[in-house]
C-alpha cells in the first residue's frame, strides 16, 4: 500500500511552527510550492517536486543562520533516535566530522553556534558538515532505497552551479539535458546562494571571454597543427611524470575528495572584474510589456475588466479558493497574504455576491449566454479537453486573475459538476446505468450514437464515454457490454433530474440572461409548493436547547463533493431567500455555501465530511449559530440487534434507550415547538409523513401496531 505520509515539514523541525512564515520564507521558498508549504504540504510531495538535496540544504541554513543556538538533535527531534556510522558518510564531511565532533552523537548534541569554533579542513566547512545530517533526516521520506555513503547537498548544490557556469556553448543537446536535470533535482536553481544570478554582468563577461578565446584558438589552430606531431612524438597524453598517471587536483591524501575550488581561475579574476565593470555600466534596455490587442478575446475582457473593479484580497481569494482546481483552506490563505482569517471569510462572501449580482445583470449576459450554448454544445458529459477546446477563449488566462477562463466555466455552472474527470449534468451512476443499459444487445458504434443522444450525450464524447463506462467496451466496431461486471442500478437523486426528461423551451422557461431553468417532465405529478416552516421540514429536529438540526444522510457523492439540498423550510429558518447564498464557517475554519438557486443546497461539505472522517452510510446532523456551522456524526452502525424504537431514535441522532411510550414523546418534542404537546400515535405518525420523515414511520408503525 502506497500511502503518502501526512506529515508536514513544521512535524520534523517544530520550531518552523512557531515562526512567522516572514521570517523563513526567503529560504524555503520555491517556484513549484505554495507560500506557506512547510505547514500544509506532506514531506513526501514536498521531496518528490523539489528534491531531498534542496530541502536539506535549506534546513542546514536554517539550523546554521536562524537556530544556531538550537542543537541539531533539537532542531530536528528524529536524531535522536537516528544512528549512523561514519562509514556511512562521504568525504569530504566523513573527515571533518572525524577531526572535529569526532562522532556522530557528539555531532547530533552540538548547536550550530558551538560548531563555528572547530577547526574545519580546508575543504570543508560548517554548512556542509550540517546539511549532511539534515540530508540524512528527510531521507528516510524519500523514495530512494539505496545505499551508499551520504552526501553533503551544499557541496552537490555548488558543484552543479559551477558545472553550469563554465558549461561551453557547443556542449551537446544531451549534456544540456543532463544538466538541466542536475539543477532541476538538486534545486540549484532556486536554492539562494550568494553567487550572481546567471544574467549578471559577470556572467556575460565569462560568455564574452570565451567567444573572444574561441576566435584565438581558431586562429593559433595551424600552428598547433605543425607542432602538436613533435608534441606527441615525445609524449603520450596519458602519460604522466616519470611514467605514472597524473593525480587529480581534486583528489586529496587517501583519495579522498577535495572541495572544488569553485570559481573562475586566478589568473582570470581580474580581467572578469574589468569585464564585469565594463558591462554593468551599460545600461539595460528598459523591458515594455504588450499587453493583448482588445477585442481578440472578448469573454477575456469582459471578465478582465469584472476582476479588475475588485479589491487585491478579493482576487487572491477568488483565484486561490473559488476558481481554484484545488481550493486551499482559509487559514493556509490567510498565512500565505498575512490577513486575518475574517478577512478572507469576509472577502469571500463579496466575492460571491458580486460574481451573482454580475451574473443576473445585463453586462453578465454574454457569459451566460456563453454558459447556455456550451451547456448545448457538450451534452450532458464531457470531459475537460472536450471543455477547453470547445472555445479559443477557454485555455486563455484572465489577466487580473490568473486564472484561464475554462476554470470560470466550470465554478460558473450551478447543474453540473465534476466527477472522474467528467464535467456531468445528471447523476453519474445513473447515466451509467442508463447506458449500459441502451447499448445491451451488441449495436454498432453508430447506432449506439443514435440511442445515446437520447440522454444527451454527444458524438465527441461518445467513445470516451462507452470506454469508461465499467462492462462495456469496443469490438471490431461494436459495443459489448459485460454483463458480469457489476453496475446495480442508482437510487433516485434529488440533486439531478435525467436530461433527456427536460421538456423543450417554451415562453417563460429562461431567466432574464437566457439561462435555462430545469422543469420536471410533464409525467411527474406536479411539484408541492415548499413548505417554508422548520416544524414540517424532514430531516429537521429540534434539540433540548431550542438549535434545530438537519440530518444529511452520508452518501458517496457527498463524499466527492456533490451538492446537498436542504429543506426550504429549514433554509428559511436560517435566514436564507430564493437567490440568495449564506456563508457559514465550519470547524477548522472551511467555508461552507448555501445558495437558494432552484432549491437550497450547499454547494459542497466534502471539507467538513472530511474533518469528520464520514463514511456512506453515516449521518451528520448540522446546527447553526450566527455564521457558525457546528456538525455531529453519527457513525452508521449495524442496528440489527436493535428495536425498531432505537432504529427510529437514532434517526432523529437519539442514542440513548427509551421504551415506545418515550420513543413517542421524544420524537414528539423534537419536530415541534411545544415541549408539552400531547402525544397521539397515529396524529405523530401522520406529522411524520407529511413532513417527509417516511423512514421513521416505517420503523414506528410496525411496533405501534404490536403494541396494539
Amino acid at each position: 500500500m502506497n500511502a503518502v505520509s501526512p506529515i508536514c515539514l513544521t512535524d520534523l523541525a517544530p520550531a518552523l511552527r512557531w515562526s512567522k512564515s516572514g521570517d523563513v520564507c526567503e529560504i524555503l521558498r520555491h517556484s513549484r510550492l505554495v507560500e506557506g508549504w512547510w505547514r500544509s504540504v506532506p514531506l513526501p510531495r514536498v521531496l518528490d517536486i523539489a528534491g531531498p538535496t534542496w530541502l536539506a540544504h535549506c534546513l542546514a541554513r536554517l539550523a546554521v543562520e536562524q537556530w544556531d543556538h538550537l542543537t541539531l538533535d533539537e532542531f530536528m527531534p528524529t536524531l535522536r533516535a537516528l544512528s549512523v556510522d561514519m562509514d556511512e558518510i562521504a568525504e569530504p564531511v566523513r573527515g571533518a566530522v572525524l577531526a572535529t565532533a569526532g562522532s556522530w552523537e557528539q555531532l547530533v548534541a552540538a548547536s550550530p553556534g558551538a560548531m563555528r569554533d572547530w577547526g574545519y579542513p580546508d575543504n570543508c566547512g560548517l554548512v556542509e558538515v550540517v546539511s549532511m545530517v539534515m540530508w540524512r533526516t528527510v531521507h528516510p521520506f524519500t523514495r530512494d532505497s539505496s545505499g551508499g555513503p551520504t552526501p553533503s547537498p551544499a557541496l552537490m548544490i555548488e558543484a552543479v552551479r559551477t558545472i553550469a557556469n563554465w558549461m561551453p556553448e557547443s556542449a551537446p543537446e544531451h549534456v544540456r539535458s543532463a544538466l538541466a536535470y542536475l539543477t532541476s533535482a538538486t534545486g540549484a536553481d532556486t536554492a539562494d546562494s550568494g553567487d550572481e544570478p546567471p544574467q549578471s554582468p559577470a556572467t556575460r563577461a565569462i560568455r564574452t571571454l570565451r567567444a573572444l578565446r574561441a576566435n584565438r584558438d581558431d586562429e593559433a589552430e595551424p600552428a598547433e597543427e605543425v607542432s602538436r606531431p613533435a608534441r606527441s612524438a615525445r609524449s603520450s597524453p596519458a602519460d604522466g611524470v616519470n611514467g605514472r598517471r597524473p593525480r587529480s587536483s581534486l583528489l586529496g591524501p587517501g583519495r579522498t575528495l577535495r572541495r572544488p575550488a569553485f570559481g573562475p581561475p586566478k589568473a582570470l579574476r581580474a580581467e572578469l572584474r574589468a569585464e564585469a565593470e565594463a558591462a554593468a555600466a551599460v545600461p539595460a534596455p528598459e523591458l515594455v510589456r504588450i499587453p493583448a490587442a482588445l477585442g481578440e478575446h472578448p469573454l477575456i475582457d469582459l471578465l478582465d475588466r469584472l476582476f479588475s473593479s475588485w479589491g487585491e484580497l478579493e482576487r487572491a481569494v477568488a483565484s486561490a479558493r473559488l476558481f481554484a482546481a484545488d481550493p486551499v483552506s482559509i487559514r493556509v490563505l490567510a498565512d500565505q497574504i498575512q490577513v486575518e482569517i475574517g478577512e478572507i471569510r469576509s472577502a469571500q462572501r463579496t466575492v460571491e455576491e458580486r460574481l451573482l449580482q454580475w451574473l443576473a445583470s445585463p453586462e453578465g449576459a454574454p457569459v451566460t449566454a456563453h454558459q447556455r450554448e456550451l451547456s448545448e454544445r457538450l451534452g450532458v458529459a464531457t470531459t475537460i479537453d472536450h471543455l477547453i477546446g470547445a472555445h479559443p477563449d477557454h485555455p486563455v488566462e484572465i489577466p487580473s486573475l490568473g486564472t484561464p477562463l475554462w476554470r470560470v466555466v466550470i465554478t460558473l455552472y450551478t447543474d453540473r459538476r465534476l466527477h472522474d474527470g467528467w464535467l456531468v449534468a445528471t447523476d453519474p451512476h445513473q447515466l451509467r446505468w442508463q447506458t449500459r443499459q441502451l447499448v445491451a444487445g451488441r449495436p454498432t458504434l453508430t447506432e449506439a450514437g443514435i440511442r445515446l443522444a437520447k440522454l444527451g450525450l454527444r458524438p465527441q464524447a461518445l467513445r470516451a464515454w462507452l470506454l469508461s463506462t465499467p462492462g462495456v467496451s469496443l469490438l471490431d466496431g461494436y459495443v459489448v457490454v459485460d454483463e458480469s461486471v457489476p453496475l446495480s442500478p442508482p437510487a433516485p437523486s434529488p440533486e439531478f433530474a435525467a436530461h433527456g426528461a427536460v421538456p423543450p423551451e417554451a415562453a417563460g422557461s429562461t431567466t432574464a440572461n437566457g439561462l435555462p431553468i430545469r422543469r420536471r417532465p410533464s409525467v411527474v405529478p406536479p411539484r408541492q409548493e415548499p413548505q417554508l416552516d422548520v416544524t414540517t421540514s424532514p430531516r429537521c429536529f429540534r434539540a433540548p436547547d431550542g438549535r434545530w438540526w438537519h440530518r444529511v444522510d452520508v452518501s458517496a457523492d457527498h463524499l466527492n463533493g456533490a451538492p446537498v439540498t436542504v429543506p426550504p423550510g429549514y433554509a428559511t429558518h436560517l435566514g436564507l431567500q430564493p437567490g440568495r447564498l449564506l456563508c457559514l464557517t465550519a470547524p477548522g475554519a472551511d467555508l461552507l455555501v448555501l445558495v437558494w438557486r432552484d432549491q437550497p443546497a450547499f454547494d459542497s461539505l466534502r471539507p467538513l465530511l472530511r474533518r469528520l472522517s464520514a463514511q456512506p452510510g453515516d449521518r451528520v446532523f448540522i446546527t447553526v449559530n450566527g455564521d457558525r456551522l457546528d456538525a455531529r456524526r453519527l457513525p452508521g452502525a449495524d442496528l440489527t440487534e436493535h428495536g425498531p424504537t432505537s432504529k427510529a431514535l437514532h434517526l432523529i441522532g437519539y442514542t440513548a434507550p427509551a421504551s415506545t411510550d418515550e420513543a413517542l414523546e421524544i420524537i414528539a418534542r423534537r419536530i415541534s415547538e411545544d415541549d408539552g404537546a400531547l402525544v397521539d400515535a397515529d396524529h405523530l405518525l401522520d406529522l411524520l409523513t407529511k413532513r417527509g420523515d417516511t423512514d421513521i414511520v416505517a420503523e414506528l408503525r410496525p411496533t405501534l401496531y404490536a403494541a396494539h
